[in-house]
């Protein structure tokens, strides 16, 4: 029930209402005032109750609106049929809640006076901005991070295995990573059967502290335009790996900087263009990628990069 209470704890009480009645798809009853060519085409002698009535041309209802004593003018809603039917009969139509407030901040009206037939609330259009604002969810914003250090060691959902095309371990972050995992992750691996340059597999984290390991093939380095085009499908097809099993922290290597020798200065900028590129993309993700750098080196030349880049859109 929704009724005039100038008590301020009744008032939040009554806007939290209508903010739940609008989460779970709630409807306003809205009276209107029944166009002449809806009413002209109704043959009574030969249309009975419940049958469809197919319109030949668009219809347009005006919503119907009350005058308080101050001059303001209210466009009318019920919240149930029994609040409605207290009053005078009317045609109406039915709205989400949501929708309903929404436009009516956009019109030339004052508000919305609600269940008007008896106990009524005047909700004016400052109280549905209120409503509206509270319920907005906060949109997901995408970060990048840069942690020096052990890749095994962070705090995220997935870490990204820079590993060879058997999936089987090896040296470096792909070592370390199967050593820190178990015995489990290469069990698991050995199911998924290799993995071509570029492309992602996933896995459980057993006993890392990420719920998963995304494994990926980087190019070993030959100076061609094909490097760039692997190393940059390794960090784009980790990152819709990661979206398509809902992850939304991943940690990624250096990949193929170490033994399979993508220089860095070169490296780098597709590590940070194909993520932000990435992130473009799926503005509305909320995905944090943290760089982890093996030494101070990497670190510090992800940091230049980064200034460089900043520099640039100034």
């Amino acid at each position: 029930m929704f009724y005039q209470d100038s008590a301020k704890d009744n008032l939040v009480k009554l806007l939290e209402a209508i903010r739940n009645r609008m989460n779970n798809d709630g409807h306003f009853i809205i009276p209107v005032e029944t166009p002449q060519a809806a009413v002209d085409m109704i043959d009574l002698e030969h249309i009975k109750v419940g049958d469809v009535v197919t319109a030949k041309e668009d219809l347009h209802f005006r919503m119907r609106q009350l005058e308080t004593k101050d001059g303001r003018q209210w466009l009318v809603a019920f919240t149930n049929q029994k609040e409605m039917k207290k009053g005078e009969s009317t045609s109406v139509i039915s709205n989400f809640m949501d929708q309903f407030l929404d436009a009516v901040l956009d019109m030339d009206v004052d508000g919305v006076v609600i269940n008007p037939w008896d106990k009524f609330f005047l909700l004016d259009k400052a109280l549905i901005q209120i409503v509206i604002d509270a319920n907005k969810k906060p949109k997901p914003q995408n970060h990048i991070y840069f942690e020096m250090g052990d890749i095994t060691k962070l705090n995220c959902e997935c870490i990204v295995n820079a590993a060879n095309k058997s999936l089987l371990g090896g040296g470096g972050v792909d070592g370390a990573i199967h050593r820190a995992a178990g015995k489990e992750l290469l069990e698991e691996c050995r199911s998924l059967h290799g993995c071509h340059t570029g492309e992602a597999k996933i896995t459980k984290g057993y006993h890392l502290k990420a719920d998963y390991v995304i494994h990926t093939v980087g190019p070993v380095y030959s100076g061609t335009e094909q490097d760039k085009v692997d190393l940059e499908n390794c960090y784009r097809n980790s990152l819709e790996l990661a979206k398509k099993n809902g992850i939304h922290s991943i940690a990624f290597p250096a990949i193929s900087t170490g033994v399979y020798g993508y220089p860095l200065e070169e490296a780098i900028p597709i590590a940070v263009f194909t993520v932000t590129n990435w992130f473009k993309e799926n503005e509305d993700y909320g995905m944090e990628v943290i760089y982890s750098c093996f030494d101070q080196n990497t670190y510090d030349m992800f940091q230049s990069f980064i200034e460089i880049v900043k520099g640039g859109r100034k």
